[in-house]
């Protein structure tokens, strides 16, 4: 298979340059110009307290032209590296995913050319007429009540803050969530699931029953007739991962939250939803290899709806691709992610289940940069294995998918023994696979403990 390899930043700027460059870019503005191309793809998430997506916040307003101005240079390397907007998904998957985060060539050179031109001001009163502009297509305008998911009928979080100390660096604890008294006495069909790190030092949550959690991915919404199941239960068991810069004075307390929102009582679940991590193992990535390509396969047993997919690596991730065998031996390409961004983990969710037959096999492709060339890489000069810390890699491709034949399950009428003991044997797993955590135990003796 031939190196999968980027265009450099310099090659790219050439093969961006701006048609705007060749007319005349004084006359773009940022209130007639460049406001109504922020507003439609940029102000959802770069706003005065912007929303929080998964732990990330954007840095500054770009509906306000005092600091466009002074971030127009980054606007314009975000532009041509396609750091911006995040996405990660190729062109290619244009219209095939939800929340979808695409911008047009032609505002994106309009951008670049706004730059280009001194990225004048203009004249407020034109910024009226563009009002109608500021979109939301991405799902990035926050509702009122704090929860992307919309108002929640569940909220849970850890009974008090817990503390990561500044030895730390990596620092994996199981923790419980208590439910409020009384809020969940019966198990509950889940609609929508939503994550809330405490902050950018929590570098992955996984629940059993909310998904997974990484910088940059949103709340899990599943499409109607699709859920999973939430146990009658005094706790949550979620494990977290912490990753921070260990010294003096880097000490922070997280209090990460979840919230849930059920099916109503009536509603039918014909597809309950599964999850697969499909971690490959038993590779090493050689010191300063700038281009590691890894490969898996996975077959598929059964006729599946696949929801969504989600690519995971570390810092050396370069790209990752999902490719679909047939049983004819047609194949097709289900998601290319050429530029793998660590600090933004989306998970790829289709616009409408997609339908793959049983006997089809999933082939998955992960390419890694363990050169000095990768700025994010702690260090190029050691070989690199699958291992749990943020130093050491992954290739993960986890996939959401259900069984095509519908369960036709009512809410509010008696659950299978199948899907309610699986639901409960999850999250007992999950307890105990891991020593659970007390937060107010404030004992850390585990940090000069040899880890596992």
């Amino acid at each position: 298979m031939k190196a999968f390899t980027k265009l450099p930043i310099r090659l790219v700027g050439i093969l961006s340059f701006s048609a705007f460059s060749l007319a005349n870019a004084n006359d773009l503005t940022f209130y007639a110009d460049a406001l109504p191309v922020f507003q439609k793809n940029c102000v959802a998430c770069h706003q005065d307290n912007g929303p929080d997506v998964g732990g990330i916040s954007a840095p500054m307003p770009l509906d306000d032209y005092d600091q466009a101005k002074i971030w127009a240079p980054l606007i314009k390397n975000a532009l041509i590296t396609n750091y911006m907007p995040p996405w990660g998904a190729h062109e290619r998957h244009r219209g095939e995913f939800k929340g979808e985060r695409y911008i047009d060539k032609k505002e994106k050179d309009l951008l670049i050319a706004w730059v280009d031109g001194g990225a004048l001001e203009g004249n407020p009163s034109d910024a009226a007429n563009n009002a109608a502009t500021v979109a939301n297509g991405a799902g990035t305008t926050l509702p009122d009540s704090g929860w992307w998911i919309g108002d929640p009928d569940l909220v849970v979080q850890f009974e008090e803050d817990v503390y990561v100390p500044d030895e730390v660096m990596d620092w994996q604890p199981t923790i419980q969530m208590p439910v409020p008294e009384g809020a969940h006495e019966n198990p509950k069909w889940i609609s929508k699931a939503e994550l809330d790190p405490g902050g950018p030092w929590v570098h992955h949550i996984v629940s059993s029953h909310m998904g997974v959690g990484v910088p940059g991915r949103g709340p899990f919404t599943y499409p109607e007739g699709w859920g999973v199941l939430l146990p009658e239960d005094p706790f949550i068991t979620v494990n977290m991962h912490y990753h921070k810069n260990p010294g003096e004075n880097t000490a922070v307390s997280d209090l990460t939250r979840a919230a849930f929102k059920f099916y109503e009582e009536g509603d039918v679940i014909d597809h309950v939803v599964e999850t697969n991590l499909l971690p490959h193992r038993g590779w090493t990535i050689p010191a300063g290899h700038p281009n590691y390509e890894v490969n898996n396969t996975y077959e598929i047993e059964e006729d599946i709806f696949l929801l969504s997919m989600g690519p995971h690596m570390h810092y050396r991730g370069k790209a990752m691709r999902y490719e679909l065998e047939y049983p004819d031996g047609e194949r097709e390409v289900l998601l290319w992610v050429p530029d793998y961004d660590f600090n933004w983990q989306f998970l790829y969710e289709y616009e409408e289940p997609k339908f793959i037959p049983e006997g089809s096999k999933m082939h998955m492709s992960w390419w890694f940069d363990n050169s000095e060339a990768n700025r994010f890489n702690p260090d190029p000069s050691q070989d690199v294995v699958y291992g749990p810390e943020t130093t050491d890699e992954m290739a993960n491709a986890r996939i959401y998918y259900a069984p095509t034949t519908p369960r036709g399950l009512v809410v509010g009428e008696q659950i299978p023994d199948d899907i309610i003991n699986r639901a409960r044997e999850e999250d007992m797993i999950r307890r105990e696979r891991a020593d659970l955590f007390d937060p107010a135990a404030d004992d850390f003796s585990w940090l000069t403990e040899d880890s596992p």
